[in-house]
């Protein structure tokens, strides 16, 4: 599955609709979300990661002002039967719960300024607004972006919205969700849960999905858990050190920007644009190699992505130049209960990486340092970010960040090239934020990257980029660790040559 930009999926032209979640009951001419019908007074409190995330809406001010931060996901329908797409969207709201509540803010209220109200099961009804023909792709991408950018609020409910377009080949369905609701895990379970719905709608038989815990109940238990970490928590004392050695701020994309950060990591100069690509590293073949040369040197698939990594940027930056170490951040899905596996919500948190590479260090080398910087990591991850911020005194920000998902496992992974699924983000502004995210599909391995629109920065990410796909091609074509390939130069982004006899996700 493609994970990008709506400015890079190709979109087929044809009739759009928007479909917006209202509380069932709401009077026909109320503002969608407006209204008190059906809404209960929840007593579960908000999550870390949604408190930070609303707190820091909140302050950015209301409007045009403050930046979306929306996921989306996007596949063809197997038919275009309005009752059945309509039974199938509300009974996936049914399905998860937290699309039916909201974190409504109130001064002096519990849960650090959040009330929470839900919706019970059956209590949203969807309103439909047909936006018009578009003989235009590109037209209809740019308009549903803004639809997304618009609607997708975490102020307000509903904080995602759905769209359709019908077109000759049928019927393609577009969903936003602000940041709150979802992390990228639950945008990949989408296009299977929803499809195997609309076809039981359609058959008038029950859907063959598992039940799935609430998020509500989770963000609940995390926040209880999260209450008895201390500052000097084992987890607490090692974020402190990472800190500490790296000058008392959150490591950013070395080669990118200069100048004097405080422990925020934030650059003084105004927001910049972002942009972003996807380049193939590995095809499917090459991906197992990869992952038994690792495997035959005590790693696994993402140590041996971590070690390229590292060695790509030493490379660039290394002896003399502070980069002996390679420092980034890296996600960790919070799902540790069966319950949560196929649950949408933000089931993620952070952990800190450190791997030393000298000069000279082969793959080997520094394989079983990535080894040892993922220890203690998953457990790192489940204390909120946020509230590894509190107990440090600090207001912590990622600044470089390295994800890893193995897509492989999602249910409908196998028929989602045939289905055209497309995982979507928004744009984004920020002066030195550098994200990379390395996904393994059946087809292969690709990354998704975005960086600050400056020369220097598409630059430094496009050689290790690149550095990192040619040497992870190495270390599977040798079969043994290899050092590290001459960098000197940006590959064009056809890294391997095989890419075109596959299917590229990217």
């Amino acid at each position: 599955m493609k994970f990008t930009s709506m400015d890079e999926l190709d979109v087929t032209p044809g009739l759009l609709t928007v479909r917006r979640a209202v509380p069932r009951g709401a009077p026909v001419d109320a503002p969608v979300g407006a209204g008190d019908a059906g809404w209960v007074a929840d007593g579960r409190a908000a999550s870390y990661v949604q408190e930070a995330h609303i707190a820091g809406a909140l302050a950015g001010g209301r409007g045009e002002g403050r930046a979306p931060a929306w996921l989306a996901s996007a596949f063809e329908m197997p038919g275009a039967d309005a009752a059945a797409l309509e039974g199938a969207l509300l009974g996936w709201i049914d399905r998860h719960e937290s699309l039916r509540s909201r974190l409504v803010p109130a001064d002096g209220a519990a849960l650090g300024g959040l009330r929470r109200v839900t919706l019970p099961a059956g209590g949203v009804a969807l309103r439909h607004s047909v936006e018009g023909e578009f003989e235009s792709g590109k037209l209809l991408a740019s308009r549903i972006e803004e639809v997304f950018d618009a609607e997708t609020d975490p102020l307000a409910w509903p904080s995602f919205v759905f769209a359709t377009v019908e077109h000759a080949d049928g019927l393609t369905l577009y969903l936003g969700f602000d940041h709150s609701n979802v992390d990228g895990y639950s945008i990949l379970l989408i296009a299977q849960e929803i499809r195997e719905l609309y076809a039981a709608v359609a058959a008038g038989t029950p859907a063959a999905l598992n039940e799935v815990g609430s998020y509500l109940d989770f963000a609940d238990t995390e926040r209880e858990y999260a209450a008895l970490v201390h500052d000097e928590h084992e987890a607490v004392v090692r974020w402190r050190e990472f800190l500490g050695s790296g000058g008392g701020r959150l490591p950013g994309f070395p080669g990118t920007t200069d100048g004097d950060r405080g422990a925020s990591g934030r650059s003084a100069g105004p927001v910049g644009e972002q942009i972003g690509g996807c380049d193939w590293l590995l095809d499917s073949a090459t991906a197992q190699a990869f992952q038994s040369a690792c495997r035959d040197h005590g790693g696994n698939f993402l140590t041996g992505v971590l070690a390229c990594l590292a060695l790509s940027g030493h490379d660039q930056h290394g002896p003399g130049r502070g980069q002996d170490e390679f420092r980034a951040l890296t996600p960790f899905h919070t799902r540790g209960d069966a319950r949560w596996t196929h649950s949408v919500g933000w089931y993620v948190g952070l952990a800190p990486l450190r791997i030393a590479v000298h000069r000279g260090d082969t793959f080997a080398d520094v394989l079983p340092g990535a080894s040892a910087a993922l220890d203690g990591a998953g457990e790192m991850a489940a204390i909120p970010f946020p509230r590894v911020s509190e107990l440090l005194g600090t207001r912590l920000r990622p600044r470089f960040v390295v994800s890893y998902m193995d897509m492989r496992r999602t249910p409908g992974a196998r028929q989602w090239g045939a289905w055209k699924a497309a995982a979507l983000r928004s744009r984004c502004a920020d002066p030195d934020e550098v994200y990379l995210w390395i996904n393994r599909t059946y087809d292969g391995v690709y990354v998704s990257f975005r960086h600050p629109a400056t020369e220097r920065a598409r630059l430094a990410v496009s050689r290790l980029v690149a550095g990192t796909g040619r040497l992870m091609n190495r270390v599977a074509g040798e079969g043994v660790p290899g050092g590290p390939a001459d960098m000197n130069d940006v590959l064009p982004r056809d890294l391997v040559p095989a890419r075109q006899q596959e299917p590229a996700p990217c």
